[in-house]
């Protein structure tokens, strides 16, 4: 047994992460996949899946149309609004329109695994108490998204988690505060001294932690490539 969920996203690349790090967390069963939104609804009928991972730019309908169409009908599920649109009016439709996570791509596997995680926590809350007191109810609403984030320098590293050091993370926002662009893991791997993953971990540290931009393309073979660049509020 496990929840089901449905993919609704127009990019294969995308579409492919998303099948591979939800099969890296316990609990869920993929329903099904869809690449628009009109083929989305009609498979969200027919699966009626518990979760949907919704992207918002697609071809034809978009996936706030598609999801006022789900709420306007009824149809009860939980979506995760997974984009490359992060403007304050889509965030706010999305929220008005009760979605229980928002992601903004490029997302790392931590922040993606995370909203999963939370999700089954939710469901687990619901079934299993049927009468909610106050702290319970404010209990879920506790998502990463909704996690207080460092402000300054010193809760950024007084902030790390468990296998990250704060001498390489000290070196890590060194090296990128002389970055005039867009950067990727390897090439600050390479400016560390450090290998391309633990860079990736520290730089999706401070992608999660507000402290870094990110943008998704593709190389030249196809495959997704994660670039960032300094938040405007990034100060050291």
């Amino acid at each position: 047994m496990g929840i089901d969920i449905v993919i609704v996203e127009d990019d294969p690349m995308v579409l492919e992460l998303h099948r591979q790090y939800i099969s890296q967390v316990k609990g869920f069963r993929l329903a099904g996949q869809a690449a628009n939104a009109a083929d989305g609804y009609d498979l969200i009928v027919s699966a009626k899946p518990q979760l949907v991972i919704l992207d918002i730019f697609m071809p034809g309908e978009n996936g706030i149309d598609l999801l006022r169409r789900i709420r306007a009908e009824g149809i009860n599920i939980d979506v995760i609004l997974v984009t490359a649109d992060h403007r304050s009016e889509t965030i706010q439709q999305g929220m008005q329109c009760g979605v229980v996570d928002y992601i903004v791509k490029p997302f790392s596997i931590q922040r993606f695994k995370k909203a999963l995680k939370n999700y089954l926590q939710y469901i687990e809350r619901i079934n299993h108490t049927q009468h909610l007191c106050q702290n319970d109810i404010d209990g879920l609403k506790g998502t990463a998204a909704e996690k207080s984030v460092p402000n300054s320098l010193d809760d950024l590293k007084d902030s790390i988690p468990k296998g990250l050091d704060k001498a390489t993370l000290e070196s890590v926002l060194t090296t990128i505060d002389k970055q005039p662009d867009y950067f990727t893991a390897s090439e600050i791997a390479k400016l560390v001294g450090i290998s391309r993953v633990t860079a990736r971990r520290y730089l999706n540290y401070l992608y999660d932690n507000g402290w870094l931009k990110g943008v998704l393309s593709y190389g030249p073979v196809g495959r997704p490539l994660h670039k960032y660049s300094k938040d405007d509020a990034f100060v050291i």
